[in-house]
């Protein structure tokens, strides 16, 4: 289920948590920003530290890491993963990590420590697999894969 979940790009137990707000978790469609809450301005109208980003992490063959491992931009650490785990269905590890907003654009290149190891890793746009959510759906046309 976790790599299912990882596959599709949705977020889990490891990303949402209450040490991120809302807005760093890349979860804002959740909240109501029509309603007076306490924090709601603070939390629809704030400046990120972190945001969530969705990445592709190259394999080894041996580890996939955990979560916890260090995310580097230009040798300069940025940020750490959160959930990792290899995609059986698309060959990659993927993972979701925080780090500052400047490395969380698509097609950023970064580095992810992993045992030790320096693996190349790339910011994800949408899902690594089925972007356009078009498998599961009973009304979906199938593309001729033969």
């Amino acid at each position: 289920m976790n790599v299912m979940r990882m596959e599709k790009g949705f977020k889990g137990a490891g990303e949402l948590t209450n040490e991120v707000t809302l807005a760093e978790a890349d979860v804002l469609r959740f909240a109501r920003s029509d309603k007076v809450y306490l924090g709601r301005d603070k939390t629809l109208n704030s400046d990120l530290p972190w945001v969530c980003a969705y990445l592709e992490i190259a394999p080894d063959g041996d580890v996939d890491g955990h979560g916890g491992e260090a995310v580097l931009l230009g040798g300069r650490v940025v940020g750490s993963t959160a959930s990792v785990a290899y995609g059986h269905t698309v060959g990659k590890i993927l993972a979701f990590a925080y780090v500052k907003p400047e490395a969380a654009v698509p097609d950023t290149e970064l580095t992810v420590i992993i045992h030790g190891s320096a693996r190349a890793a790339r910011v994800l746009g949408q899902a690594a697999y089925d972007p356009e959510s078009a498998l599961p759906r009973v009304d979906a046309k199938l593309k001729d894969t033969q």
